[in-house]
């Protein structure tokens, strides 16, 4: 509302001589605003079931019927009330106060000459808080819309993306099970070649079905954040060193650990994350002894994490880009689908934490990433 529009106050007061106060008071300091005047609980009531809602409602605090707070009756904020609010009290004090802005008022004001002088200057500033409110209730109206509307979209992507994932899967079961088939019951008719074309089907396969895996588990990193709980990371650690058995014996590794901190966070993505990373360094690896090795220390507000290991290493030009989703250095030299470094980030985005890379080829790459102690 403008200040060139008229502005209606419903003035709410049994006693005529502070009625006609409070009318030349604003006809005196403005005279855009416009004044209703009614005796009674009752009749403001009425009046207000009859006629348009007014800018303001002023109101004293006790009248013939009631108290002016009964306007305001069973609401438990201003904006509940639908209008503004402003309490006239003959004696003020601090209870009165807390109890009127708990009721639903805006404001209160003594019944005092210097105070009364001062009501349009407070009836402006009422109706400028009132704006704020109003508006930052339509904000949070607005922002639970859209929330809701983005659980939806959440909850329907997750369903798409378990189907799609379903769906692709399908024939790649189909084309596994007849390559099986074929090599168990036509291998003696097929030569060397053919068998070896068989292989590479299946091996094809099995990244294809690799890769619909990672790309799933990547689609849910941003949705699927579990609550916080607190996990002791040497436990998790020996669960992974478990999940990983197979891949340890058999290049003769070892996953080296110091004395590692119990940490609030999100279970299954924190493993996530070092499996991958441990993984990496298991796998990228041409020493006789692959080793990992994984510590942490405090770092002001956060905790940081290092994976160190003596592998391939990563050649400096490639440092900024391993994490990219589309960056996969050993190809055909190495298995997987070079998702795990991308999803590595994104869990660690979603900790809003930092992770970075340094490394020398030929001896070993070191994966640092911060998580917060708070």
């Amino acid at each position: 509302m403008t200040d060139s529009e008229a502005r209606s106050i419903l003035l709410v007061e049994d006693e005529e001589a502070h009625a006609e106060l409070v009318r030349k008071i604003f006809s005196k300091n403005n005279s855009q605003w416009k004044i209703y005047l009614v005796s009674s609980l009752a009749d403001a009531f009425k009046w207000l079931d009859e006629n348009e809602p007014p800018s303001l409602i002023i109101s004293d605090y006790l009248l013939p019927d009631g108290r002016g707070l009964d306007l305001a009756k069973d609401v438990k904020s201003p904006v509940e009330m639908g209008i503004p609010l402003i309490i006239l009290t003959a004696h003020g004090s601090e209870q009165l106060a807390v109890r009127s802005l708990k009721s639903g008022a805006m404001d209160y004001v003594v019944k005092s000459a210097e105070e009364l002088q001062k009501l349009p200057w407070t009836a402006e500033r009422v109706l400028r808080e009132w704006d704020n409110v109003t508006e930052r209730k339509r904000a949070e109206e607005e922002l639970k819309k859209y929330t809701k509307e983005l659980e939806r979209a959440n909850r329907d992507l997750e369903d798409y993306t378990s189907v799609v994932s379903h769906d692709l899967k399908a024939p790649l079961r189909s084309i596994r099970v007849f390559s099986m088939l074929i090599m168990d019951d036509y291998a003696h008719s097929l030569d060397e070649t053919g068998r070896g074309y068989l292989n590479r089907v299946k091996a094809a396969v099995e990244r294809m079905n690799a890769l619909i895996e990672d790309l799933l588990k990547l689609s849910r990193v941003g949705r699927k954040f579990a609550d916080l709980e607190m996990v002791d990371l040497n436990e998790l650690l020996e669960e992974i060193k478990e999940d990983l058995k197979v891949r340890i014996e058999e290049r003769a590794g070892e996953i080296v650990a110091a004395n590692l901190p119990s940490v609030s966070t999100q279970r299954v993505w924190i493993r996530e994350l070092l499996t991958n990373l441990i993984d990496n360094g298991l796998k990228f690896n041409k020493s006789e002894n692959p080793k990992v090795e994984v510590s942490c220390e405090e770092n002001g507000k956060d905790y940081l994490f290092k994976v160190e290991d003596n592998g391939v290493g990563i050649e400096e030009k490639y440092l900024s880009r391993i994490l990219n989703l589309s960056e996969r250095l050993h190809p055909e030299e190495y298995e997987g689908t070079g998702i795990g470094l991308t999803i590595c980030k994104k869990i660690v985005d979603k900790f809003e934490g930092n992770i970075w890379i340094t490394s020398s080829p030929g001896v070993g790459s070191t994966f640092f990433f911060t998580l917060s102690r708070n």
